[in-house]
């Protein structure tokens, strides 16, 4: 039986909306500029929404989003959300929409909670069904995503590492999440940085911010460390932490190993001088002894950098020998 759509009380409208995001992810006006210019799109998505019928359906004919946006979905809220779907129904649908490649199926665009709420509880899942393009469904998800129920800075960095994986543009990205160009510059920077492996064992994160998530990714830049960390994650004893405590207790532990690995190295005459881009898009590391000079670039900008430098380096050598002290005539 069909009923009211919730979905056109559903504050999707926020695409076009001028009021500023929440605090630790606004929007420059290069941002608003990038929203701006998708609201055919964001109005069409409403539009989408509104006086549709609900339908029931089997939870076993519906398969994920294409792309992932959380690390963790069994916590307190979870469990708060299972139980007053147990007690009173499901009082606000999913949006689905058709596979693409099963005529029988349908794809979540959001909801994914809800559905394993009805598949624990092995009920149908109610739903509304839409045909949308990937481009809708990414932005319809990361809204209602902000809209529902924040996601932790790592899941954002994670969503918006799927979303370019899966062909997405940077724009698309960046209107999803309302988030401006710097901001997504720092959780690529990330979760480039920080292995799958490490991301998956610390889970959502919830209380960890984006300050300590870049603290955590200078860490790893350093190779020992990021064996260490990825060696130290798979241990039992960490995995037997609660997930609000793994992210603090695997840093702590990688800052104390750092200092004493320097207490121990023998002095060597070797100096080390680092830098990192002012985008933290690139980082710089250089070892120097007498007659040899080791150069380690990283992050995002590290391959495209290298070429750069590498065809110029005759150039550039040609400006060393110029300016010598002896070729200037002194």
């Amino acid at each position: 039986m069909s009923r009211e759509n919730p979905f056109a009380k559903l504050d999707l409208s926020s695409l076009n909306e001028k009021t500023p995001p929440k605090p630790g992810y606004g929007m420059t006006g290069a941002a608003k500029t990038v929203v701006r210019s998708i609201e055919d799109l964001a109005e069409n998505t409403k539009k989408l929404m509104e006086g549709e019928v609900i339908v029931d359906l089997d939870p076993q004919l519906l398969d994920v989003s294409f792309v992932a946006d959380r690390l963790s979905d069994d916590g307190d809220e979870f469990q708060e959300l299972k139980q007053a779907i147990k007690e009173s129904g499901q009082t606000t649908p999913i949006l689905v929409r058709p596979s693409s490649s099963d005529g029988q199926r349908y794809m979540v665009v959001f909801g994914h909670r809800r559905l394993k709420v009805a598949r624990e509880l092995g009920i149908p899942v109610k739903a509304v069904v839409k045909k949308l393009d990937d481009i809708t469904s990414a932005i319809a998800q990361g809204q209602e995503n902000s809209a529902r129920s924040n996601l932790s800075f790592i899941e954002r960095a994670y969503f918006a590492q799927n979303l370019i994986a899966s062909g997405m543009t940077k724009d698309v990205v960046r209107s999803s999440l309302a988030i401006d160009e710097a901001m997504l510059s720092k959780m690529l920077g990330v979760v480039d940085v920080v292995p799958a492996p490490v991301i998956k064992a610390l889970g959502a994160s919830k209380k960890i911010g984006r300050d300590k998530w870049l603290s955590l990714r200078q860490l790893l830049l350093t190779p020992a460390l990021l064996k260490v960390a990825t060696d130290y994650v798979g241990m039992a004893e960490f995995l037997e932490l609660v997930e609000d405590k793994r992210f603090d207790d695997l840093h702590g532990y990688l800052k104390r190993y750092r200092v004493k690995s320097e207490a121990k190295k023998p002095k060597s005459g070797a100096s080390e001088k680092e830098w990192m881009s002012s985008d933290s898009a690139l980082s710089f590391v250089m070892t120097a002894k007498s007659k040899k000079v080791a150069i380690e670039l990283s992050n995002v900008e590290a391959k495209p950098f290298s070429d750069w430098l590498s065809s110029r380096m005759d150039h550039l050598y040609g400006e060393y020998r110029r300016s010598r002290p002896e070729n200037n005539g002194d």
